[in-house]
């Protein structure tokens, strides 16, 4: 079960609430009240601390669904069109978990690896016109976590690109969005799966395609 950063900081200041009790009971006693106070601020700040610290969006540790590194150029060569390459195709549906409102999106995205390195491209309708929105490989087949953490070419490297696959879009005036990336890296065999997400603080998934 995800413990969400909410429930974390619920915890936090019921330890702290819990530990303020002890020193009064102390303070009664002949004890320190005011150190015990300031040792139960320490300890309930560094809780939350960590509890910011660990909780990552979509619930994954570590994820970032900022714009650094994020790409996306609508007249690139397309994925499906790149001579030679070992393509995938997955076709994108809603996410039971979808928030209202993209329930009608669909489309495809391509994977090409290649000499060069590996181009994906996601061409999509059904969108909020004139919307921004992120997409990334993931590492898990959709059915799994709604496509799991994000694919990493180094599972231990960075969460930014080029070390992962973040593409930055806009629908058009009809809902609609094609957009092509290229990575150097070829070796994209454990992408299992591309998602849609809104770009919003939580980087909230919608739909996803499989590889």
């Amino acid at each position: 079960m995800i413990t969400t950063n909410m429930t974390r900081n619920r915890r936090a200041g019921t330890l702290l609430a819990a530990l303020a009790a002890t020193a009064l009971t102390l303070s009664a006693c002949g004890g320190d009240a005011e150190e015990a106070v300031e040792n139960a601020a320490d300890t309930a700040g560094s809780t939350s601390t960590a509890a910011n610290q660990d909780g990552g969006h979509d619930g994954h540790s570590g994820h970032s669904h900022s714009h650094e590194g994020a790409t996306g150029d609508p007249n690139a060569t397309p994925a499906n069109e790149i001579e030679g390459a070992d393509l995938t195709e997955g076709t994108f549906n809603p996410l039971e978990s979808a928030p209202a409102g993209t329930e009608s999106v669909s489309g495809v995205a391509y994977v090409a690896r290649h000499d060069e390195g590996t181009t994906v491209t996601i061409d999509v309708e059904g969108l909020q016109p004139e919307a921004a929105y992120m997409s990334h490989l993931h590492a898990q087949p959709c059915a799994e976590d709604d496509g799991g953490p994000h694919f990493r070419f180094d599972e231990k490297g960075s969460e930014k690109p080029p070390n992962e696959v973040h593409i930055a879009f806009t629908a058009d005036a009809d809902g609609a969005a094609n957009t092509t990336v290229s990575n150097d890296n070829p070796n994209s065999e454990g992408a299992k799966s591309i998602v849609l997400h809104l770009d919003d603080e939580d980087g909230t998934k919608f739909a996803c395609a499989d590889l």
